[in-house]
């Protein structure tokens, strides 16, 4: 009987049409529209420099505010501050649509390995199976025959541009049955229990000839079976339709809840129904939900708001879940880019987290800090927030994720043992779009924003100064966790697993005297 699998090196791409008059936030299209909208600022930067910027900054937003252009998407009022429109505060959901489909390989030329489609929105259901069923089990040629014939297409053109293999794209180490926790890279981490594996945040790159031979991004046919995948937010590098396509329709998916679509949140629940899903769950803060020996908990997500105190319209937030999952082996808390904002503290989320449900073994947490001034955020991938930040707020330095000594912070009151460093990148095709700092022979890092991992330890290394000069070290074991690599035994003795395919290539810079074990053939950190 012959099998199709999608190859490993096929990457897949979901473009939504966006028809809302502002933007949805399922685009980036209102990146687009504030970059228009904020002109004189980028124009200004492009002939003095963004160190100039700083300083002019708050007259130029004055100005804009001022603007018959910003009039259209807002009421000003007398003290210069301003009420956003309902139809950029909540643009329409109908209006943006998820509508093309791109397969391709990165790794060809001249247009070869590359299909490309547009799908009506009941489609959408039928193309995730084909996508899921070719990404897991196979598709076996003789149930081609019973798919929609649009979907019968679907596949022959695949088979034509050579994107289908009758070998999976790979299959899951046994080693792996140990594993308690396996870090993908950036955000996407697999909680494995006796009875059951949930996946976190996954966003899952296609292979390529530009990385290493034997250092590729992990596929999801290599993670085993997943029981649910756990999503922290809507922003594109946690939600990733494209990956979240190749799992089963019926994959049982906790999201935040989300009461109304906004310019910063998803109605995630909605969005994966329509790309068809079947089992979604929103789960408040403070419930439950289990699955086999693994139990998720919704704990509050603070931080990584357009501020990190008082923002205008502090209804309209980006919505989010951070999650403890505790298994019959261990525990973990996933705090993706949470901080600090007009609601809370994850420190103090910690805490209470801690006195009503007990300690965490390990603590994933974010550690970039993202220290910013307002204008720099016209820069960056969420120069909407822009539209939230009032006056007052133009001049003022804020720190809208948990930095290097916050991210100790909330370890030391989860009352973990070890905390990973992530949210960051990781890996090659991490930074090659952006993600995280370069960690190669040619590695580069912008302290105060995408600082190297490493910092962590050096930080962990010197938490307090003491009266003789000296310093003392935090209770909390910082492991660093390359993409492909994996914790066991968390409990009794934390072990880091390397697995062929995904041993790291390049040096780590990490402090003498701070070496965590290795469970490879004989490799070890520097």
């Amino acid at each position: 009987m012959t099998t199709f699998w999608l190859r490993g090196n096929v990457s897949v791409n979901v473009a939504y049409d966006d028809r809302t008059p502002f933007g949805s936030p399922t685009t980036s299209r209102p990146e687009h529209s504030v970059r228009r909208l904020y002109a004189p600022l980028i124009a200004y930067a492009e002939t003095h420099g963004l160190g100039a910027l700083s300083a002019a900054a708050p007259r130029l937003l004055a100005d804009v505010v001022d603007s018959d252009a910003f009039r259209e998407i807002a009421e000003v009022g007398s003290d210069g501050s301003w009420s956003l429109r309902e139809h950029v505060r909540f643009p329409d959901p109908r209006l943006s649509r998820p509508r093309q489909l791109t397969f391709a390989c990165e790794d060809r030329v001249d247009g070869e390995g590359f299909v490309r489609l547009r799908l009506p929105d009941g489609h959408w259901p039928l193309a995730h199976a084909v996508i899921a069923d070719l990404s897991n089990g196979g598709l076996a040629e003789h149930s081609l025959t019973s798919l929609h014939p649009d979907m019968q297409k679907l596949v022959t053109g695949l088979a034509e541009q050579d994107l289908l293999g009758l070998e999976p794209p790979g299959r899951p180490d046994p080693d792996l049955d140990a594993s308690d926790l396996t870090f993908c890279g950036h955000n996407t981490v697999v909680v494995r229990g006796d009875e059951a594996q949930v996946l976190v945040d996954p966003w899952m790159p296609a292979r390529l000839a530009r990385y290493p031979d034997d250092y590729q991004p992990m596929q999801l046919a290599d993670l085993g079976r997943i029981d649910a995948v756990l999503l922290t937010h809507s922003h594109p590098d946690h939600l990733d339709p494209a990956s979240l396509l190749r799992l089963p329709t019926d994959t049982p998916v906790i999201v935040p809840v989300v009461e109304r679509e906004t310019l910063l949140a998803s109605d995630m629940a909605a969005r994966l129904g329509e790309l068809g899903f079947t089992t979604v769950i929103a789960l408040p803060w403070g419930a439950s939900w289990q699955v086999g020996d693994v139990t998720v908990t919704a704990l509050p997500f603070v931080g990584e708001q357009p501020t990190d105190t008082l923002q205008l319209h502090p209804e309209i937030r980006n919505a989010g879940n951070t999650y403890l999952v505790r298994t019959s082996r261990c525990s973990a808390v996933f705090l993706a880019d949470s901080g600090k904002d007009d609601r809370g503290d994850v420190r103090d989320v910690a805490l209470r987290a801690r006195l009503e449900l007990g300690p965490a073994d390990v603590v994933f947490s974010g550690y970039r800090g993202w220290s910013t001034y307002p204008f720099q955020l016209l820069f960056s991938s969420v120069a909407r927030f822009l539209l939230f930040i009032p006056p007052a707020l133009w001049g003022c330095r804020m720190e809208l994720m948990t930095g290097l000594t916050g991210a100790l912070d909330v370890a030391e009151r989860w009352g973990a043992s070890v905390l990973v460093p992530y949210a960051d990148g990781g890996a090659p095709w991490h930074w090659r779009v952006g993600l995280g700092p370069r960690l190669d022979e040619d590695a580069q890092e912008t302290r105060g924003f995408d600082p190297f991992p490493e910092r962590l330890v050096e930080v962990a290394h010197e938490r307090s100064s003491l009266p003789d000069g000296s310093s003392t070290s935090s209770g909390v074991a910082v492991r660093l966790l390359r993409p492909g690599d994996s914790l066991t035994s968390v409990r009794a003795h934390p072990r880091t697993l390397r697995l062929p395919g995904h041993r790291w290539p390049w040096r780590d810079r990490v402090p003498e005297g701070s070496v965590p074990e290795i469970n490879d053939t004989g490799q070890s950190w520097s």
